[in-house]
């Protein structure tokens, strides 16, 4: 007789849990900006050493859309998803900004996969983890899309596909 009594307590304990966080919106971090970045809420800000040896910021990209893309070497579904990325480079590349965050790899190891690969887009090294971090990321490959205001449109983890990447451009162009 306890137990349906203790099912029902716990599942009214739960639930208010859940109200109560929903109410509250999403968490800040300490620094002001959202603990995990989110859909409708401002990207992060960064600068970062780039493949060709250039300081990279975020902020200097506003304006126009931007593909902020995690990945890594290692990872298998990057590499399914970077010749997509490398076409949608090729078919849209001067209306939107696209950025591949290396995971905390040697430079050379990056550099050597790039060219091997023939990829064309601007590859950014976060050396300490603290970009990767700031985006709250788990799982590699995982994208953001920004509209010209820098405000996260899209995340999308896994390895996207050419009609995915086309269809958050046009959302992210639509929002300017």
């Amino acid at each position: 007789m306890k137990r349906p009594f203790l099912l029902v307590f716990a599942l009214l304990i739960l639930a208010g849990t859940f109200f109560s966080l929903a109410a509250v919106g999403p968490r800040q971090a300490g620094n002001g900006l959202l603990a995990r970045p989110m859909t409708g809420f401002p990207a992060p800000p960064f600068t970062l050493q780039s493949l060709a040896g250039q300081e990279v910021s975020l902020q200097s990209l506003r304006g126009g859309p931007v593909l902020i893309n995690f990945w890594a070497t290692w990872c298998v579904a990057c590499r399914e998803e970077m010749p997509r990325i490398q076409r949608f480079h090729e078919l849209e590349g001067d209306k939107v900004a696209i950025l591949g965050v290396d995971l905390r790899e040697p430079a050379q190891t990056v550099q050597s996969y790039v060219q091997a690969g023939g990829y064309m887009w601007t590859f950014l090294l976060d050396a300490t983890g603290s970009v990767t971090n700031a985006y709250n990321i788990r799982f590699v490959p995982t994208s953001f899309f920004l509209d010209a205001r820098g405000v996260i449109r899209q995340v999308y983890t896994g390895p996207m596909n050419l009609g995915q990447m086309e269809s958050f451009l046009r959302e992210a162009e639509a929002a300017h």
